[in-house]
């Protein structure tokens, strides 16, 4: 055999390369996606930009959870009020922006019949602690030890706010960090409706 004649692949060495080089460029989208963060609707992670998106109203599923004070946290006791349901963790620094934001909204709000609660995913209890604490955040938050409840509500990222009317009906969402404007923005039609 002629040295300077390059090799021939075999059909089965043809097969494996082939597969190792479709592997390889699976593996590039999947850290590509994830490098990505959630900006997309396909990403789950951290979204640094936010935005009103598209919400079909529906009934908020129910949830108890105990907030990190030791207090019973029933959504549907909130009925008769506005609920801004914020989903947070300590990785994420756009939240670590967002809950001052969120703070001067429950201290603000609060006698427009406006309640802002927090649920922490995905994280470390001493370290949500210690989030709340280093961040002045003083409305009720409590850890999702459950793992289902942003399932249920449909989160594809961190932070990301729903907002429930009175009537306990899901009519808003913001993906993202909220600044004050856009909070005042999401709620301006149902501050309007609400009676004084």
């Amino acid at each position: 055999m002629d040295a300077s004649q390059p090799q021939r692949l075999t059909a089965p060495q043809l097969v494996a390369a082939i597969a190792g080089i479709a592997t390889l460029v699976a593996l590039i989208v999947v850290i590509g996606l994830v490098m990505r963060g959630g900006n997309e609707r396909s990403g789950l992670g951290i979204i640094s930009i936010g935005r009103a998106t598209d919400v079909r109203p529906r009934p908020a599923p129910d949830f108890v959870l105990t907030s990190f004070d030791g207090q019973r946290i029933q959504l549907s006791d909130y009925r008769g009020r506005i609920v801004v349901l914020n989903f947070w963790a300590t990785w994420c620094p756009p939240c670590r922006l967002e809950a001052p934001v969120l703070q001067r909204a429950a201290v603000r709000l609060e006698s427009a019949g406006v309640t802002i609660l927090g649920i922490d995913v995905w994280d470390d209890q001493s370290a949500a602690m210690e989030f709340l604490n280093e961040t002045g955040v003083t409305y009720p938050n409590a850890e999702d030890t459950t793992r289902l409840i942003p399932v249920e509500f449909g989160v594809t990222g961190l932070p990301e706010t729903f907002v429930i009317d009175p009537q306990g009906v899901l009519v808003r969402r913001w993906v993202g960090p909220l600044s004050d404007d856009d909070l005042d923005e999401l709620l301006a039609p149902l501050l309007a409706a609400t009676p004084a």
